[in-house]
């Protein structure tokens, strides 16, 4: 049981994190800076939970931040609960064209790792992603047998299906609540907070997409936040991005139901095409670099 116990944590951790801070709040959204072979682990962790090529995954989440619950994002609940949750990945026409990864990923491309990790074909893509996935579990069988084996497994379940709950389940008016009036659906939901390192904090996200912290209350649990402090203290992270004190003031972290409509600062709007999601430092002028 303690052997069970213990893969099923370090899982849950190493490919919540490998999603949460890697594909996420490192790749997607630049939000902190770390060395690259630190990156290159803590990216692995998400690859391994069959996340598959990081420049498609990017690509996708930038395209959903620019369009978000508007025609054209990839998985909003506007097209229905399975489409936001799973249904998005068999339909072609919401997924970003590689065309326009250029445009959208350029940060990614320019990166031989991340390239090898996309070939041109996505059945390639898949197959390349679910080949490391498997040889990756034959060595846990391996090494520490098949209890281990089970435990990854659910371990990885768990936050894999986690992150079909941030796309759907935080963007459905009826859960949870809101803490900023953002021109999007998104709700912070706790339970999807907690079962996704942090990721379930989505209207705080949304209304500071490049913070890299998502849980901007005591109350609202942020496994990842707490892990970028570690290595933070550690030296091993810095430029972490962060919304300014007066941001959140002016913006009003909702603490009762009197606070629910204040508005948070005026949010840029990026207009034109997917183009402009090539300066993604541009959007979001109001974070900088270790703001407090």
């Amino acid at each position: 049981m303690l052997l069970f116990l213990t893969v099923f944590v370090a899982s849950w951790l190493y490919h919540g994190l490998g999603i949460t801070i890697g594909y996420h709040r490192l790749l997607s959204h630049r939000s902190i800076k770390i060395p690259r072979f630190l990156e290159y682990f803590i990216v692995s962790g998400g690859y391994l939970c069959f996340e598959g090529s990081p420049i498609a995954w990017v690509a996708t989440h930038r395209v959903h931040h620019k369009l978000t619950d508007k025609e054209g994002d990839p998985h909003s609940p506007r097209n229905g609960f399975w489409h936001s949750f799973a249904g998005w990945l068999f339909s072609p026409e919401y997924k970003t064209p590689k065309e326009q990864f250029p445009v959208v990923v350029p940060d990614l491309l320019r990166d031989p790792v991340y390239r090898a990790l996309d070939p041109s074909n996505p059945k390639t893509q898949w197959l390349i992603c679910l080949t490391v996935c498997v040889v990756f579990r034959l060595l846990i069988l391996a090494l520490l047998g098949p209890v281990a084996l089970v435990a990854n497994l659910l371990g990885a379940a768990t936050i894999f299906i986690a992150a079909f709950l941030v796309n759907s389940v935080c963007h459905i008016p009826r859960f949870g609540y809101r803490n900023f009036e953002t021109a999007d659906a998104s709700r912070n939901v706790w339970w999807v907070g907690l079962l996704a390192c942090g990721e379930g904090w989505h209207n705080n996200h949304h209304a500071f997409p490049q913070s890299a912290r998502h849980g901007l209350s005591w109350r609202e649990f942020d496994i990842s936040w707490y892990a970028i402090l570690l290595m933070k203290a550690l030296g091993l992270a810095k430029d972490i991005r962060l919304p300014k004190k007066q941001e959140l003031v002016t913006g009003g972290v909702s603490t009762s139901d009197s606070d629910k409509n204040r508005r948070p600062a005026a949010m840029e709007n990026i207009e034109g095409p997917v183009a402009a999601l090539e300066k993604l430092t541009d959007m979001e002028s109001r974070l900088t670099p270790d703001a407090v």
